[in-house]
């Protein structure tokens, strides 16, 4: 369902790109039209100037008027009109910013037929009756680089249209080949993930199963034994809950909706008896101080115990020496704050933001002394920004490692 919502959407933007292609291809042409429409305006203008200035010098010169009026005249005196006749013609498209080469004729009628199509070669006529004693002389001017002069206009509009729709679909294509390559690497993950968690499930309920068994069967073993036994398979409940946890953090399953009332304090407690023999077979220490003896908020109970132990599992399998660890739980008149402060190597500041990234692992070269698949940091901090909370970690290398979690105080109950 997901997938194909996201097709539809790549679709409908597919045809918007389409639309907007062209429209700004529809604006080019318009502008272009309209460019053309002003040009062939501005030499109508000029050439009705034109036309009265050459009118007023046939009725001064007869050899302009007959010259016009296709009378048979000298070459000289055939050459020396032409000038006046270019000259005058010049000045007046001069004088309306039209600096361009062309040709003109007299010509007695024209039967050219008009090319309406855009850029099409287009000449000008200039029709002088009532200039000259006999009427039908028309002046025909045409630009040979027209075309040029109108795009020449057009440059700067046409040249950011032309690359803006060329980026925008280069755009398009790469984001469209980048997204089916994200998609395509997110469920081969996907399918990694859930492999290789549904591999771990029949080993963690057969450890169950056997320790189960022992500790029904075997009613003479001593009672340090038992406790082992029973962390064996309190251990092993956890490993189940934890690995349904990462198939729906894998799968971005959403989360529960039903709350309840949940005491940190106590939560804390029992995480740190659980830890307990773990600590101490590392010659270490966890510290638990609060100021309230029943801090309870409104949330999910299996989640902060994931919250929780994760950052506890990773003050004890990081330790490179006997683990001191500290854990502050308190309320402030805003929030509620918990810190697990531990006594490791540290991190660096570089990696403080990627820690939470999903499958990130803070590179050791080619030693891994400690297995994961850097998923605990990324589940902790999904889990707090659902309460709307944040996490914050201080660390260097070689000081030791304080994470601390922030509540809003309004999750708070009494």
């Amino acid at each position: 369902m997901k997938q194909g919502r996201q097709n539809i959407l790549a679709l409908f933007t597919f045809i918007a790109l389409v639309i907007v292609l062209t429209i700004q291809v529809k604006w080019l042409f318009d502008a272009a039209r309209m460019e053309e429409k002003q040009f062939n305006t501005t030499v109508s203008i000029a050439l009705n100037e034109a036309k009265h200035d050459i009118g007023k010098l046939a009725n001064a010169c007869p050899d302009m008027n007959d010259f016009l009026c296709g009378y048979p005249c000298k070459e000289k005196v055939h050459a020396s009109k032409v000038a006046q006749i270019d000259s005058i013609i010049s000045n007046k498209l001069a004088l309306y910013n039209i600096d361009l080469d062309y040709t003109f004729e007299v010509t007695e009628g024209d039967n050219s037929v008009p090319n309406k199509k855009i850029f099409a070669q287009h000449c000008y006529l200039q029709c002088l009756n009532g200039q000259l004693e006999k009427d039908g002389i028309k002046i025909k001017v045409e630009f040979p680089c027209r075309n040029q002069f109108i795009w020449a206009q057009l440059h700067g509009t046409f040249l950011l249209t032309f690359f803006s729709i060329i980026f925008v679909m280069v755009s398009f294509l790469i984001t469209s080949r980048l997204f089916r390559k994200e998609r395509q690497m997110l469920e081969q993950t996907s399918d990694f993930i859930n492999n290789m968690v549904h591999e771990f499930q029949t080993p963690i309920s057969n450890i169950g199963f056997a320790a189960s068994l022992i500790k029904k069967k075997d009613k003479l073993m001593d009672k340090k034994t038992g406790e082992y036994l029973s962390v064996i398979i309190k251990e092993n409940h956890k490993m189940e809950k934890n690995v349904e946890e990462i198939l729906k953090i894998s799968n971005n399953t959403p989360n529960e909706t039903h709350t309840e009332q949940v005491n940190l304090t106590k939560i804390l407690s029992d995480l740190i008896a659980d830890f307990g023999p773990r600590v101490e077979s590392h010659k270490g220490s966890i510290l638990f101080h609060t100021e309230n003896e029943k801090l309870v908020i409104n949330g999910i109970t299996a989640h902060f115990k994931l919250i929780f132990s994760n950052l506890i599992d990773n003050a004890i399998k990081y330790a490179d020496k006997e683990p001191q660890i500290s854990i502050l739980l308190k309320s402030t008149n805003k929030k509620i704050e918990i810190s697990i402060k531990d006594n490791g190597p540290g991190i660096e500041k570089r990696h403080h933001d990627l820690i939470f990234e999903k499958y990130y692992r803070i590179p050791t070269g080619d030693v891994h002394n400690v297995k994961g698949f850097g998923l605990g940091l990324t589940y902790v901090k999904k889990m707090i920004e659902s309460y709307n909370g944040s996490i914050e970690i201080h660390s260097t290398k070689g000081s030791g490692t304080l994470f601390t979690i922030y509540l809003p105080l309004e999750n708070e109950t009494h």
